[in-house]
């Protein structure tokens, strides 16, 4: 897969360790394994593979401390690699201006 600006391929496995470390009780990648896939240069936005026999992705929007509201980290779910490539696709449009 070749991803657009601003997103380029990650796997990093720390990012995986910092969800887990962000992912308070009750939120909803408490426990979910997941593997890395991309990563946003701008931001704090990963994507993530939820390791869980579906196919689903999860945009997590790091925030590099340990909460206690599951609220936080911020989650956008997708079902599929399709559903999350139209926001890749509007990501890359606003990055380069158009």
């Amino acid at each position: 897969m070749e991803f657009l600006a601003p997103w380029y391929a990650e796997n990093n496995d720390a990012l995986a360790s910092e969800l887990e470390r962000e992912a308070s009780k009750g939120h909803q990648l408490h426990g979910v394994n997941v593997k890395v896939v991309a990563r946003r240069r701008d931001t704090d936005d990963v994507l993530f593979a939820l390791q869980d026999g579906t196919s689903r992705l999860a945009v997590v929007h790091l925030t590099w401390k340990v909460e206690t509201d599951a609220a936080w980290p911020r989650v956008l779910m997708f079902q599929n690699f399709s559903s999350w490539l139209e926001v890749m696709n509007n990501d890359h449009a606003d990055f380069n201006g158009k």
